[in-house]
């Protein structure tokens, strides 16, 4: 099972009040639903490939308005090859989607009005509704995090971006192909959206690894940044000795301080030494105490000479 459904599948556990029903109910609605008008009036359909969400919505139907819809599945063909679960509502649909605030005189809305989602129960209500019709979110053991809800019209996928923004997420809108996507990509983000929709399991389980992770790239990068110093002071070590052989090897060693000249010769015997342990050996060898400071101050003076007589 993904991640994804096994959130929906918490969240559709929740024990909830009326109102909060009626908020989920109006997301998935909106979201999953087909009306059909035939002779006999109205008819509502709802699908889903969560059968989790089916039956809550089912549940909540029976809840709210007192009759028990119908319930079938269909099977895919093709590569999904899954089941599509659907509830069929065909016995006060206006009155339901008036309760709902999907029906006013002027027909089918694009979204409820915030008169609707009258407090921020129901607005949580009404985006963990979105998220449990259209909704996904990638594990958290993925490369990238992203929680995101798709819809078919422009100006409800802004209608949710606000919503969100009311709980302080930063989602963002996208076209792709024929659809809107709300998404939100920062890690913290995508847990205070879980937090928000009551998905506790989800958000121990997801920051759990995210933690996990988190310590395994700052890991990595300190020991690319300690590979990366490592490799820098190996080179500078390389162009001191060399500079100091070459010094040597044309007889103007002569020409440096005898404190610098005890330096280079230092350098000569160690190449591979740091400047830190190059102080170390120089107090050893001399009884006087030199910084790692002192040791680099010195080589710029002994490579300006080196550099003066031709070294390479």
């Amino acid at each position: 099972m993904s991640f994804a459904s096994e959130v929906k599948n918490e969240v559709t556990r929740l024990e909830l009040d009326a109102n909060s029903k009626k908020a989920e109910l109006c997301a998935i609605i909106k979201l999953l639903s087909a009306v059909r008008f035939s002779r006999e009036g109205m008819s509502l359909s709802i699908r889903s490939k969560n059968a989790a969400v089916i039956r809550m919505v089912s549940s909540h139907i029976t809840d709210l308005y007192g009759i028990k819809p119908g319930l079938g599945a269909i099977r895919e063909t093709g590569f999904s090859k899954g089941n599509i679960y659907a509830v069929v509502i065909e016995e006060k649909v206006r009155e339901i989607l008036e309760d709902l605030d999907l029906w006013t005189a002027s027909g089918l809305q694009q979204h409820p009005r915030m008169k609707f989602l009258s407090n921020d129960t129901m607005v949580r209500a009404y985006l963990t509704g979105c998220f449990l019709a259209t909704g996904s979110v990638n594990d958290p053991t993925q490369t990238s995090y992203h929680l995101e809800i798709a819809v078919s019209e422009e100006n409800h996928a802004q209608f949710i971006a606000r919503l969100m923004s009311r709980f302080y997420l930063n989602a963002r809108v996208a076209s792709r192909r024929n659809q809107f996507v709300v998404y939100i990509k920062a890690a913290e983000q995508i847990s205070d959206f879980l937090r928000l929709m009551g998905a506790s399991n989800a958000v121990f389980s997801f920051e759990d690894i995210r933690i996990q992770r988190d310590f395994v790239n700052n890991l990595s990068r300190l020991n690319n940044c300690e590979i990366a110093n490592d490799t820098k002071s190996l080179e500078t070590a390389h162009k001191q000795y060399l500079a100091v052989e070459d010094l040597i090897k044309k007889g103007h060693l002569a020409k440096l301080s005898e404190k610098d000249q005890e330096i280079a010769l230092l350098r000569y015997e160690n190449p591979d030494a740091s400047l830190l342990e190059l102080s170390e050996l120089y107090e050893e060898r001399t009884g006087t105490v030199l910084s790692k400071s002192g040791v680099r101050h010195r080589f710029n003076k002994i490579l300006e000479l080196a550099e003066k007589y031709g070294s390479k």
